[in-house]
């Protein structure tokens, strides 16, 4: 079988290779960006809606907008049409605190209680340092759903940074015995920075951004603004469904855009609350790359890697795009917010991919790949070789199982030039893939060295449990039961192991968790507090 499928597999690469230089002269920016908007929702997830750049050494070989910035009163989106852009935000407050740096008023080990003297003494042990790169030990949003704080009720609250500070002083340390110093994406940690930032300068994120940065570029249509301003002068933003049944070929796109509600600017803030157009970020980009902001040798040390390949606000060789292309060394960092996503790509040989989209979730990294071929007019041969097939055990074991996993992870690892591991749902797929065929010590060796290495956050370790429930809801209890010891005071967590209970028939257990999900969900607010309530109610008739 193995034999059989890779002769096909080579004849169906044969003809798609002639087919692609057939066809190599139309495989322009232009109409894979047409394609992607009108077509997206087969490729990267939904159509693009929004602006693109694509410039080399310097200069644009490409811009374009499509779709909308108000899809109920038809106003499209222009190359001036302004899009919120995330944890791109971060970029802007890493130079910040380089200038700062710069001009005396901070320095790098400084620790955080030097400037929010209000925080605990926890906070003594992590530096500005370890809250730009991500190496501080705090959590992302999950460690607010670990305090028993809904994110979607916490989002849609204003909040000065100092009461952000004092919230997030709330969380627990991903170490509590002294600072954490491995990489953990968090963006609570560049929320305290935006009020250290501002603590040390005496002045607004908002201010800082305008005479530090925006006013020096001539960036006319970048920074930090109010909930008014954005919900006036921004793109609404959207997320797009895909419509599964039959009335799929009756939709231009096969689903339908739904305006999503904006987040609060106050609690976005620093983490992600700033909007900017493609050629304000380009501007950007190039200023990065030219020192013009700060010295050259600051500069080398903001995008210095620490771990993981994350500099200050930079991802040094992103391995989404490596291992498409192992030739495609970059600087990028992606952007994601309610109904907006965004990505600056800057790869060494000179070659410029930016986009802002609104709509969100889109697959960035294939597009990001695409454009540099096409900008370079290069096939798509590079990919690293070797990941195994995880479709079935069978093939997964066939194609070297575990060892190939780690020789893959070895090579992408060496061309990033730092480690890389698979990702969650990978590892999750796998560990499914033992269970599923009653490997049961594999499956638990696996995932031991999972949460070891990983620290999965509660919605990861919820996701392990439900893919094993219905095939082994003894295993899927154990997972579930980690979860609740490890995020006592979710609700979440609680209503999924009465879930895997009453899979196993064990309904007194699932009265108990299921009770509890209902009780935190009211303290927490938890928006999906009527389902558990029915769950907990149709369960209370099954024990009686």
């Amino acid at each position: 079988m193995k034999i059989l499928r890779n002769i096909l597999q080579h004849a169906l690469l044969v003809i798609l290779l002639f087919f692609n230089s057939c066809i190599n002269s139309q495989n322009t920016i232009e109409s894979i960006m047409d394609d992607y908007a009108e077509n997206g929702r087969k490729t990267i997830g939904s159509p693009f809606t929004g602006t693109v750049l694509v410039a080399k050494k310097g200069k644009i070989l490409f811009e374009g907008s499509y779709g909308f910035k108000d899809r109920k009163n038809k106003i499209p989106n222009t190359i001036d049409t302004k899009f919120l852009i995330g944890s791109l935000t971060k970029q802007f407050v890493a130079m910040l605190s380089m200038q700062l740096m710069e001009q005396g008023r901070l320095q790098l080990d400084d620790p955080v209680t030097k400037y929010l003297k209000y925080m605990p003494k926890k906070y003594n042990d992590i530096t500005i340092h370890q809250l730009l790169s991500h190496t501080s030990g705090l959590p992302h949003y999950e460690g607010f759903v670990a305090i028993g704080i809904n994110k979607n009720a916490l989002i849609h609250n204003a909040y000065t940074p100092k009461e952000l500070a004092l919230l997030i002083s709330k969380v627990a340390l991903r170490n509590e015995s002294k600072s954490n110093t491995t990489f953990h994406y968090s963006s609570l940690g560049y929320m305290l920075l935006g009020a250290i930032i501002e603590e040390a300068s005496g002045k607004s994120f908002s201010e800082l951004l305008k005479i530090h940065i925006t006013e020096p570029l001539g960036l006319k249509n970048t920074g930090f603004a109010s909930n008014e301003f954005v919900k006036k002068e921004v793109a609404k933003g959207y997320a797009f469904k895909e419509d599964k049944t039959y009335k799929m070929i009756l939709k231009k796109y096969g689903g339908e855009f739904k305006e999503v509600p904006y987040r609060d600017q106050s609690n976005s803030y620093t983490a992600g609350g700033m909007y900017s157009t493609v050629n304000d970020l380009f501007i950007w980009s190039e200023a990065i790359k030219n020192n013009k902001l700060i010295s050259e040798e600051t500069t080398k040390q903001m995008l210095q890697p620490v771990q993981q390949g994350y500099a200050y606000g930079w991802i040094r060789n992103w391995e989404d795009i490596m291992e498409r292309n192992i030739k495609g060394q970059l600087y990028s960092h992606t952007g994601s917010t309610f109904g907006h996503a965004s990505t600056i790509s800057m790869f060494d040989d000179g070659t410029t991919i930016i986009f802002t989209a609104n709509v969100n979730r889109i697959k960035a990294q294939k597009i990001i790949h695409n454009l540099y071929l096409a900008a370079n007019d290069l096939e798509d041969v590079y990919h690293l070789k070797g990941y195994p097939d995880r479709s079935s055990l069978a093939e997964f074991e066939e194609d070297g199982g575990i060892e190939a996993l780690h020789t893959y992870f070895k090579e992408l690892s060496d061309l990033c030039g730092y480690q890389v591991k698979p990702s969650s749902g990978s590892l999750q797929q796998i560990i499914t893939l033992y269970y599923k065929n009653g490997k049961i010590t594999q499956g638990d060796s696996i995932r031991n060295a999972y949460i070891k290495l990983y620290h999965p956050s509660e919605e990861e370790i919820n996701r392990l449990g439900y893919r094993i429930m219905k095939f082994n809801c003894l295993k899927s209890i154990e997972i579930l039961e980690y979860n609740t010891q490890n995020f006592s005071n979710s609700a979440n967590a609680w209503d999924s192991l009465g879930e895997a209970y009453v899979e196993c028939k064990s309904y007194k257990k699932a009265f108990v968790c299921l009770e509890k999900a209902v009780s935190l969900a009211i303290n927490s607010n938890n928006p999906n507090l009527t389902l558990f309530q029915k769950r907990l109610k149709k369960i209370k008739s099954l024990v009686k």
